[in-house]
């Protein structure tokens, strides 16, 4: 299989006549969401009408942080969250401001249990399929956010980029502490695309920014797609990427000091798996509190310190 992007070249004239069309930054993107229920299905807009596909296979142009506040704890279909953030930083509604700051997004905010977050973060990937011109938008839960984050920190140890690899996505059907199913995202890196392909794709990314933001004028030229300078990531073994098995070693180096090694990190597994911590949480935390980080790049301190937040946080008689 050869990845075919050349749909991109298209893309200014195609933008241009979806915004005379009437087309504003909402309605541009399919959206594709997280079955309920331990689904292993995606429902796949098409001009056809929506079909069902066992996996989602494309590059990754674009990812975004969201964030969504209710007040309730069974919002109603349809209604608009309270507070929403579009980059994950700064809410608008109410309460609105600081996302950091803002008592919602404070662990044991959550209701019902008091361990998570009322304020709900979300995460959009922007995903470019063979063939087509404008990417599906992918929103990944909160239970799927550790996935994708250890997949891309894999990547990145192998020296490569989301944005240069086609990836696999399918789904598992995982239960909670409480046994309520629920699915989860897999990721797989199927293989590396030509270098003229990835240059294209870079350029585009930068386009999709203030489109996603919801920053779209009617007025806004498409005439031309910026041009992209920087090395294109070579052709990697696509077999060694996959989010189901942990990294053989701890390579990756976070501010001069080495990962902990895989028995460190075994401990932290043994540790939410007999404490019954959703894996969602255990994400949320070390993004939030190492600056956006996944778990898996953490240092031998770092983890510990997870460790003792657990422990604090979580008992078995909870």
């Amino acid at each position: 299989m050869t990845f075919n992007a050349s749909g991109l070249n298209n893309l200014p004239d195609l933008l241009s006549d979806a915004v005379d069309a009437g087309a504003t930054a909402f309605t541009l993107f399919d959206r594709i969401t997280i079955p309920a229920g331990g689904a292993t299905r995606f429902e796949i807009p098409s001009a056809e009408g929506v079909e069902p596909f066992n996996t989602i296979q494309g590059v990754v142009m674009h990812s975004q942080k969201r964030r969504a506040f209710w007040s309730t704890t069974e919002p109603r279909e349809g209604n608009p969250p309270e507070c929403s953030s579009e980059d994950g930083v700064r809410g608008i509604g109410s309460p609105g401001g600081s996302c950091k700051e803002c008592p919602h997004s404070q662990w044991g905010s959550a209701p019902g249990d008091g361990r998570g977050k009322a304020c709900k973060e979300t995460q959009q990937l922007f995903i470019l399929r063979d063939g087509e011109a404008l990417p599906v938008a992918l929103s990944l839960p909160p239970s799927s956010l550790g996935v994708f984050q250890q997949y891309v920190t894999r990547l990145t140890r192998e020296q490569a980029s989301i944005k240069t690899v086609v990836t696999e996505f399918s789904l598992e059907k995982q239960s909670s502490a409480n046994g309520i199913a629920y699915s989860r995202i897999n990721c797989k890196a199927i293989e590396a695309i030509d270098d003229d392909s990835a240059r294209l794709i870079r350029g585009v990314s930068q386009t999709l920014g203030p489109l996603v933001a919801g920053e779209l004028a009617g007025g806004d030229s498409y005439n031309e797609l910026p041009e992209v300078s920087g090395r294109i990531v070579d052709q990697i073994d696509a077999t060694t990427v996959e989010s189901k098995s942990p990294p053989s070693a701890a390579t990756t180096e976070t501010g001069g000091a080495p990962t902990a090694p895989d028995a460190i990190f075994e401990t932290l597994n043994s540790l939410v798996n007999d404490l019954g911590v959703p894996a969602e949480t255990l994400a949320d935390y070390v993004a939030e509190t190492y600056d956006g980080r996944s778990y898996m790049t953490l240092t031998t301190k770092e983890v510990l310190a997870t460790i003792a937040w657990l422990t604090e946080n979580y008992t078995s008689d909870k």
